[in-house]
């Protein structure tokens, strides 16, 4: 007899407790470690959204500030868990910790002398160290860390002090750009179509016969082969040139609830979503936008001169706009051109606009057919 399930499983998000990749330095004092932390989030944040978590050594912490333009935010507003923590690492790539008060998922271990008891006594949260930077006063590594080290990757990194910064950065980097979320495509063809009278996903423009739908799948596969998944209302609705249907589970919110759909069923790859009414769309403008794509920000889209808004259905959606979809869905708002607008976003505004005309009527349509040379 099949277990009866109170809640249906969702697939989580992956990443570590503040933000999707945790490193922890721990070994020495928090006058050595805190100062790394600060220097390596640094420059760490040119490329990558960094978070430092630090110990406050007893004194009590100031309210949480804010300052965005002419306004400040303060709030003394302290309950906090663990569930928050999780929440908020969608926003961040890399969190630097002091191990000294709080594990991590990853650790770079400083064998210091002044500390080497307390170091001892943590070996249980050494569990994927990345370098051991030796303090002064520390000839070696301890017999029992030196064992530690040997039952895990053979590449952790041995360097002192002085030269932490110079040979840290370098792998976290690397570490960092290995996890770049997987890419995949979304064929927006859910759309009641009531302008057109007819399925636009279904209509022919070309003298092959290939129908839009299965031209936009196509050409996203190519670049992206076996990625590409078509959007769907009806659960029920025939595959297009066999591609696997993504039904939707939003419904009636449009593409928003398309978009959210998708990131339900892989909340941990990035999303190309392509409208299937952009007939004089080609290939070279979705390789244009994968090779822009920018994964620090909640998307990368195309901007056109005559609009003042990113377009939201030719556009790439990083993991960490999944959270912000559904809070602007939380807020009233199903628009995500209005998400695009009022979030951190990378715009390509150098395009010629003709490519993103839509085909919403059947008088588009025979514009369109024309410009293609039909009639």
């Amino acid at each position: 007899m099949k277990k009866h399930e109170k809640h249906p499983k969702l697939i989580r998000p992956v990443g570590d407790q503040y933000a999707k990749t945790d490193v922890a330095l721990l070994g020495s004092t928090c006058a050595v470690m805190d100062p790394l932390i600060e220097e390596w989030s640094q420059a760490l944040s040119k490329s990558y959204r960094t978070l430092s978590v630090i110990g406050v050594h007893g004194e009590t912490a100031e309210a949480k500030s804010l300052q965005v333009g002419d306004k400040r935010f303060s709030t003394s507003f302290a309950a906090w868990n663990e569930y928050d923590e999780r929440i908020q690492r969608s926003e961040f790539d890399v969190a630097l910790v002091n191990g000294n008060h709080y594990p991590a998922a990853r650790q770079i271990v400083f064998v210091d002398p002044k500390k080497s008891g307390t170091l001892e006594r943590r070996r249980e949260q050494l569990t994927d160290i990345l370098a051991v930077v030796l303090c002064p006063g520390a000839e070696s590594i301890p017999d029992w860390l030196s064992e530690v080290v040997k039952g895990q990757s053979p590449g952790v990194v041995m360097c002192k002090l002085e030269e932490a910064t110079t040979a840290v950065l370098p792998l976290l980097n690397h570490l960092l750009s290995t996890r770049v979320p997987a890419l995949n495509a979304l064929i927006l063809t859910g759309g009641k179509s009531t302008r057109m009278g007819t399925r636009k996903a279904d209509l022919i423009y070309r003298a092959n016969g290939e129908t839009e739908g299965a031209r936009m799948a196509r050409l996203c596969n190519e670049l992206l082969p076996g990625k590409v998944h078509v959007s769907v209302a009806d659960g029920d609705q025939p595959s297009i040139a066999g591609y696997p249907n993504l039904v939707d589970r939003f419904l009636g919110l449009g593409p928003a609830g398309a978009i959210s759909s998708a990131f339900l069923t892989d909340p941990n790859a990035a999303w190309l979503v392509l409208a299937c009414d952009l007939p004089l769309l080609e290939k070279s403008h979705l390789e244009q936008l994968i090779e822009a794509r920018d994964p620090r920000q909640f998307a990368t889209a195309y901007q056109l001169a005559s609009q003042p808004f990113p377009e939201p259905l030719v556009a790439i959606y990083e993991p960490r706009a999944y959270a912000r979809l559904l809070q602007f869905l939380g807020m009233g708002y199903s628009c995500p051109r209005k998400v695009l607008i009022n979030s951190a976003v990378k715009t390509l505004d150098e395009v010629g606009e003709e490519a993103f005309k839509n085909a919403n009527t059947p008088e588009d349509r025979e514009e369109i057919l024309k410009a293609l040379g039909k009639y």
